[in-house]
């Protein structure tokens, strides 16, 4: 559920929640794993000062970091612990994770029930928490709360996404992020994560376990884009020799590989892709877009991003830290979230939920 920071812990830890450090390259997937890829979004929260300060005090006094609220009279979907988790409860979490992270109207039926039901999971979990967290009188406070819409505010500010703001700017989002830091806090404090360390010798020794990794790197980490019409592959190339800084954009967009969704990006180790694709990229200088190149696949156009080239120990030692941090904290989060769900009396009303329930609860 959460990959915290080195040292600290943010909200902007919560928004990287369950994706590992990318050292070699890992292969994108179609469908959104929400845990992995941007579980736990809170973005276009940076509301009015004085609006959300009264918001949270609000929260507290209406007890809203529980399921629902004492006035939603939306229908019941599962009892977690003996309290009600109202249905409006629920699609507030998700709206809040998918204004802005995908566009679900591609999504089969199949697709939609699984990324529903993953949600429901992590929405149970996380009110587990959130319980647990009003029993001990732990909660965010105001200062807490202003540091992070100020974050939250740099981080939209420095992006400059043109986003669904009549949905993000809702009261609802205003109990979603008490919510998840109320979450964030109980687990800093009872998980003691910013206790957790990696000793010099842990990144020696994974650094030896992987050493082909880091010694042997020879690759290509570029942004592709990938269509089967030569018309629209010229075309295409044209508005990238135009705006190379908008490549990312156009794959997103344009592209029918399934990297689109990450603008294109892709790590390729040499002498592993077709030799008609490796002689189009290996000429290329870091920045710069390859021609359209046809293959069985369809038309590609490439854009080199980086060069993979040996990297040594000192040079590795953080990434490598970071990496092992992140997976030390996920496993206290994991234990955690396995003790509270061992103890839990979890009922879901699958008939009241408007998708067919596949979660693993």
């Amino acid at each position: 559920m959460l990959a915290t920071a080195r040292g600290t812990v943010t909200v902007a830890d919560v928004a990287g929640r369950g994706v590992q450090s990318g050292i070699a390259g890992d292969g994108q997937t179609r469908i959104i794993t929400l845990r992995a890829n941007a579980i736990m979004r809170i973005k276009f929260l940076a509301l009015a000062v004085a609006l959300i300060c009264g918001a949270f005090n609000a929260c507290r006094s209406t007890k809203s970091s529980y399921p629902g609220s004492p006035e939603d009279n939306s229908p019941v979907i599962a009892e977690i612990n003996g309290t009600a988790a109202h249905k409006a409860a629920f699609e507030r979490f998700v709206k809040s994770r998918l204004s802005d992270f995908a566009d679900q109207s591609e999504q089969n039926q199949a697709e939609s029930d699984q990324q529903r039901s993953q949600m429901l999971d992590e929405f149970i979990r996380r009110q587990l928490i959130v319980q647990e967290a009003n029993k001990n009188n732990i909660e965010p406070t105001d200062e807490e709360i202003r540091r992070a819409l100020e974050e939250q505010h740099k981080q939209t500010n420095a992006q400059g996404a043109d986003q669904n703001l009549a949905t993000l700017e809702s009261g609802e989002r205003r109990i979603e992020i008490f919510n998840e830091l109320l979450m964030l806090k109980y687990q800093t404090e009872v998980l003691k994560l910013k206790e957790v360390k990696v000793t010099p010798q842990e990144v020696e020794d994974y650094y030896k376990r992987n050493v082909e990794r880091y010694q042997g790197r020879s690759g290509f980490l570029v942004r592709e884009i990938r269509v089967t019409d030569e018309a629209q592959a010229q075309k295409l190339h044209r508005q990238a020799l135009a705006k190379p800084a908008d490549f990312a954009v156009l794959a997103k967009e344009n592209s029918e590989s399934p990297t689109a969704v990450n603008g294109g990006l892709m790590d390729y180790e040499a002498q592993r892709l077709p030799q008609v694709l490796e002689q189009a990229i290996t000429p290329l200088k870091v920045g710069t877009i390859s021609r359209v190149v046809k293959s069985n696949y369809g038309f590609h156009i490439f854009k080199l991003e980086q060069r993979a080239e040996p990297v040594p120990l000192e040079k590795a030692r953080k990434e490598i830290e970071d990496k092992l941090l992140s997976e030390k904290n996920q496993a206290l989060i994991d234990g955690l979230n396995k003790r509270l769900l061992a103890d839990a009396k979890i009922n879901i009303y699958r008939d009241r939920l408007g998708f067919n329930y596949v979660g693993s609860l």
